[in-house]
């Protein structure tokens, strides 16, 4: 079985005064792995908790930690210090190193898109998932699995994702057949809020917004203050609209 974690970066919202001039991207970022090296790396991302925070219950989420002095669990205040942070992003990016997983992304330029689509355009979450799922899919071996999770947003948004699933999947999602969805036993996503015990859509926050800066040329933070952008590049597979 191959596992496809799923969480985004910025917002869906494609009206012009909503549109965050700092962060004018939507980004879906899924990380595909395999079951048994997931469960690996999740005994090592409990151990690597509990070794800098105390203990293995707190939730690495992205918008928390790079804030950490508004964050509301305060075990995460200790970002605050450089030397502790070093630490801490040195030995979170020796450990994706040690393992083998994929990322899938789909980046979305909000007023590029907004100009192609002036009209109603197609869902941003959605249209980025089709994209990411067609990707998906074609990493799986012939008989094998595959399961997807999703970060819960919203119940109205959640309930309008799993409604485009329930009729397009009768078909296709994406470029992935109905017949490849069952031949994988895809049956429809799984969402779940966020959580200290879900480490792929942990990792998969903290790829997507690590993801996003870097799509947006924003320079490298200093050597120890975030997650390697070489580690995700190396098994990255982006697809973009507009193009950038």
């Amino acid at each position: 079985m191959k596992y496809l974690f799923i969480d985004e970066s910025g917002d869906h919202n494609l009206l012009a005064n909503k549109i965050d001039p700092d962060f004018p991207l939507f980004v879906l970022t899924g990380i595909s792995i395999d079951k048994n090296i997931y469960q690996q790396l999740r005994k090592d991302w409990f151990t690597l908790k509990t070794k800098m925070f105390g203990s293995r219950e707190v939730l690495f989420h992205t918008l928390e930690m790079v804030r950490p002095q508004k964050a509301k669990d305060k075990r995460l205040y200790l970002l605050t210090d450089p030397v502790f942070r070093h630490h801490f992003y040195d030995a979170v990016n020796k450990l994706l190193q040690k393992y083998e997983f994929s990322v899938i992304a789909f980046a979305i330029n909000k007023p590029g898109f907004s100009k192609l689509f002036p009209q109603h355009p197609p869902d941003p979450y959605f249209l980025s998932f089709s994209y990411i799922i067609g990707e998906y899919v074609t990493q799986l071996r012939k008989r094998e699995t595959g399961s997807i999770i999703a970060e819960k947003r919203n119940p109205q948004l959640d309930k309008q994702f799993l409604l485009s699933w329930r009729l397009t999947s009768q078909s296709h999602v994406g470029i992935v057949t109905n017949k490849e969805l069952k031949h994988h036993r895809i049956i429809k996503p799984e969402l779940l809020p966020k959580s200290w015990n879900y480490t792929g859509l942990e990792l998969a926050d903290m790829i997507s917004y690590r993801l996003s800066r870097s799509i947006m040329k924003k320079a490298n933070k200093p050597e120890g203050n975030e997650v390697d952008i070489n580690i995700i590049n190396k098994n990255l597979k982006l697809g973009a609209l507009p193009a950038f």
